[in-house]
Formats: structure tokens, sequence, C-alpha cells
């Protein structure tokens, strides 16, 4: 069969995007595979605080329409980007093997986190990663920003701010490990839920495309994602409050961390839940009630005012 792969055109997406025809070719002749690129929300907008978009997946909802009205099989996402319910007639179908997924520090400078001086300017466009830089520096000054990678490291570049703070995995994919200053481990800096991770999608009812992107995918991966999203859809969260999660698998068991943030840092909740991957779902839905009855509810609403 055809396949056509509905992808933003950002030079990341367009890598996860060829990255799932590579896979496909993997499996099968899959020279018959097309890209469809369509711009999101988030990528037309760039100058809203993300936030102020509310809960809908902002760089992804489009790339699903495609998959709804017939000009794409299937859509490739970054999962991070995804909201935990999908558009009507929409599923997650499979996950490709995580990359990495810590976040990183690029200072102008060369310095790291614990060096920047008093009231450097760091940049994120990120609700958690901003509770998180104020929880390890409450005297830095954080400032938004917007765009793809390339657009934030020039906005960097050109004096917008003293450093900046973004994924791992993007710098990592498109060939840029080198302007790291500072991988930020995951213990301080807990990375957003599905960080890491490409999530294809296709229609609900179409079994055949299903069963071609499952043979693609990666267990591992998908347990992880499965826990993960549990976690934030039992906490009503959306693609960027301020909240990690991050599961891990090994020895036949999956662990589990979330992190709940003021905007300031200054307040949190954290928990941690384990047990087999075959129940990953029940882990994340119980740690996300955990979380809620710890008070979650009442740090989203001030991030959401």
């Amino acid at each position: 069969m055809s396949l056509t792969l509905a992808t933003r055109g950002s030079p990341l997406a367009l890598w996860q995007a060829h990255t799932t025809r590579d896979r496909l070719a993997s499996i099968a002749d899959r020279s018959d595979v097309e890209l469809v690129k369509v711009v999101s929300s988030g990528d037309a907008d760039r100058v809203s605080d993300i936030a102020r978009f509310g809960r809908i997946g902002v760089f992804t909802v489009e790339v699903d329409r495609a998959v709804l009205d017939g000009r794409a099989q299937a859509g490739v996402h970054s999962l991070k980007d995804m909201t935990t319910t999908l558009e009507d007639g929409v599923m997650l179908a499979a996950v490709l093997p995580r990359g990495p997924v810590e976040d990183v520090l690029i200072s102008r400078s060369g310095a790291v986190l614990k060096d920047l001086p008093r009231g450097a300017r760091v940049a994120t466009g990120s609700m958690r990663r901003e509770a998180m830089v104020r929880r390890a520096r409450p005297d830095l000054e954080i400032t938004g920003v917007r765009g793809n990678v390339d657009t934030r490291l020039a906005k960097l570049a050109a004096g917008e701010a003293d450093a900046l703070v973004v994924a791992r995995a993007g710098l990592v994919r498109l060939g840029l490990s080198s302007q790291i200053t500072e991988v930020l481990d995951t213990q301080r800096f807990l990375p957003a839920v599905g960080q890491g991770i490409v999530g294809l999608t296709c229609r609900a009812d179409d079994d055949a495309t299903a069963a071609v992107l499952r043979a693609i995918g990666d267990e591992d991966a998908w347990a992880a994602a499965t826990a993960e999203r549990a976690l934030l859809r039992t906490l009503h969260g959306g693609c960027n409050v301020p909240v990690g999660g991050h599961a891990t698998l090994g020895g036949g068991e999956l662990r589990l961390a979330a992190r709940v943030l003021s905007t300031d840092g200054s307040r949190v909740l954290e928990g941690e839940r384990s047990g087999t991957a075959s129940d990953a779902e029940a882990i994340g839905s119980a740690l996300g009630a955990e979380l809620l009855a710890a008070g979650a509810a009442e740090l989203f609403a001030e991030a959401r005012a």
C-alpha cells in the first residue's frame, strides 16, 4: 500500500518524518511513501505565549486534521506536543524508539547553569523549564522565546538572551550537539511527558495503516509513553504546564517519576510509582491521582491564571 505522512515543515519535524519513512523502508519497499507538509497554528503564530493558546495541540491538530480529511494516512508528531486526548476519529498507533530525554543549556559565554551571573537572561518557551530554572536559580531572569531550533539559536546569538534551555533530542537529531553547553540531569530537570519520542497517528478506523505503523514501533518507548501520558491525562494537564514526567524501563520494571511545580519554582510536588510495563496506564493514572490529591490542580490553576 502507498502511504502519505502528514508533517509540519520545520527541520526537526521533517527529520522525524524522514526517519519514519526510513523505518518503513526497513520492513518493506516503501519508496511510495510521500510527505504532506502542513502549517500548525503554533507555527503560524510565533508571537503569542504558548500557554495562551489553551490546552489544544497547537503544533499537532492541523497534522491530524490532514489525516482525518484524507490528505494523509498517518501523522508524524513530536509526542511532547500532543494532547493526551486526541481529535475524535484519530488514534496514536505507534511510537518510534526514544531519543535523548534531557533538557540542555546553551550559553553565549560557555558558562553552565550554576555559573551564570546573577540576572542573566535565560530564554525558554516552556513553563516547565521556566519553573525548573527558577527553582535552581531564582536570581536569573527568564525570557520567553518561540520558533524552531534554528530560530532560537539565532535569537541567542543575536543577544536576545544570555542562555537558552531546549530539548537535547532536537539538537542531536539536527546535528547541533556541539552547541550544547550543559546537559541538565533529569534529577533536577525532569523531562516533559513524551520528550524525545516521535508519535505516529492514523484514523481510528484505519486498521491497515495502524498495522503498518505498529510494525515500526518500539515497545519500550510505547510503555514509557503510555505511563507518562496517563499521568498527564489524569492531572488534566496540557502540553505546556509546569509538570515533568519520565518513565524508565529496566529489569522488567517500569518506573515513573513525576513533578509538578509552581511557576516560580518555589513549590513542588513529587511522586514515583513502579510496576510492570503491562501496567503502564495504571501506573501513570495512579501517580496522577496521587499528585492531584496533594494539590497539583491548584498549581496548574495558578499557572493558567
